[in-house]
């Protein structure tokens, strides 16, 4: 085969590659951005049916406080704006409404309020309904910032495509950002499976704001393959500018390529970040989900569960000292433990340390024995303000809270409950104001595989 034949054989191939290409990139656009906003969608409509039911018994009882207090924690949601609650006969018995002005952004997006209406049942009688106002601001401005990242790869694709003939050196960075684009692909994959995951877990609303948690620490790694991606289409728009003015020098291109090594392996780590975090928030999320009971590493779940916190704790000043024995496997309901940790480090955050103060959260775990049997003593221990005698009587009662702006009174509750009765364990709290709090739980270990 002459060199005539040869040239003719890459343009072709290079012909069919651009075409492809983009029709490859807007198919996986279009698979990620529908599933992506299906997913939202279905676990929004979820959250909306779960809020309705949780209404329905104050509604048939007027509870006016417990509604009251219940439409505010539903509007703290990112994507609810307004709650309002009717009887039977239509009239309102509560309502929470936040103002919602959209920015530049979501009005060129197109964002809108949206409402659902849900008719409430107590004991198969109809009590009321409940009207929800919410918002797609969410899933339309992530699948901006996905399209632009898209775009970017095509526009990048499309200049390595033209200088393929007098660049081939350019070919090893074309296979390094095919991995860096499988590795993205992998790790929109694996957060869209734990999304998924916590969409099945009984402690859903709890897991929906670990989800805005971690999102917001995805948010810095992606900013970085996002700028990184543009300095690339800058940095390559000018040298194909030179190439056809034929002013591109021999040491001009070698410092784009240098350039865009560097560039592309400070994608490559990001994305790897991306992907370490997506699979913290997997195992915590599969944790949630096992409400049976399982062989536990105790070190790796109390590591994982601050992980998936992080993007709460790191603004505060609190340091958080674990102290959990060696090897400490037990036979437990991982959904349980894993909850209780939670809902104890977010009454901690809120409540114990006052305004912007340091502070310091020790957790400690190990097996004593009593009698015959083995137990697991967890100790959760702050520095901070302390409680009152008058609230420590109260501080595990339904809806008891301190905070009544924000606070649903229902964390310390939900421990108390899975302590006592999903686990059979004992829980006492002791406290000194100014000197801190104790929670000292006892759980029995059972034999187990």
């Amino acid at each position: 085969m002459n060199s005539t034949s040869i040239e003719k054989g890459k343009v072709e191939i290079h012909l069919i590659v651009s075409i492809i290409s983009p029709m490859i990139l807007f198919a996986i656009f279009l698979l990620v951005s529908t599933n992506h906003y299906s997913s939202w969608k279905r676990e929004l409509f979820l959250r909306l049916d779960y809020y309705a039911e949780t209404l329905s018994y104050p509604v048939w009882t007027y509870d006016n406080r417990v509604i009251d207090k219940l439409t505010r924690v539903i509007t703290q949601s990112a994507d609810i704006t307004g709650v309002f609650v009717y009887d039977d006969k239509r009239r309102e018995l509560g309502s929470s409404d936040e103002s919602y002005v959209p920015n530049i952004l979501e009005q060129v997006l197109g964002v809108r309020l949206h409402n659902k209406n849900i008719n409430l049942f107590y004991a198969d009688t109809f009590v009321g309904s409940v009207s929800f106002r919410y918002t797609d601001s969410v899933p339309r401005v992530f699948l901006f910032y996905i399209s632009l990242i898209f775009l970017g790869m095509y526009f990048i694709l499309i200049l390595l495509m033209k200088n393929l003939k007098k660049n081939e050196q350019l070919k090893e960075l074309v296979e390094e950002l095919n991995e860096m684009n499988n590795e993205l692909e992998l790790a929109f994959n694996e957060l869209e499976e734990a999304q998924n995951k916590i969409i099945n877990s009984e402690k859903m609303a709890a897991l929906g704001k670990l989800m805005v948690n971690i999102a917001h620490d995805v948010n810095t790694p992606s900013g970085i393959i996002y700028s990184s991606l543009t300095e690339q289409h800058k940095i390559l728009s000018d040298i194909k500018d030179k190439f056809e003015k034929d002013e591109l020098t021999e040491e001009e291109f070698k410092d784009c390529l240098n350039t865009m090594f560097e560039l592309n392996d400070m994608m490559v780590r990001n994305s790897r970040r991306i992907i370490e975090l997506v699979q913290s928030l997997k195992r915590v999320a599969m944790n949630e989900m096992v409400q049976s009971y399982a062989n536990v590493d105790l070190k790796l779940l109390v590591t994982d569960v601050l992980n998936s916190l992080h993007p709460k704790l790191r603004k505060t000043k609190i340091n958080v000292v674990t102290d959990i024995e060696e090897n400490l496997t037990i036979y437990t309901i991982p959904g349980a433990i894993t909850q209780i940790l939670m809902n104890l480090i977010d009454n901690a955050i809120v409540h114990a340390f006052e305004y912007d103060n340091p502070g310091e959260i020790r957790i400690e775990m190990k097996t004593i024995t009593s009698g015959n049997n083995k137990e697991l003593m967890f100790v959760f221990a702050d520095n901070g303000k302390g409680i009152e005698p008058e609230i420590q009587k109260r501080i595990f009662e339904p809806f008891f809270t301190t905070d009544q702006k924000s606070g649903s009174g229902l964390g310390l509750s939900i421990v108390y409950q899975l302590v006592s009765e999903v686990l059979g364990g004992t829980i006492e709290v002791q406290s000194e104001l100014w000197r801190g709090t104790k929670f000292i739980i006892t759980l029995p270990i059972k034999e187990g595989n």
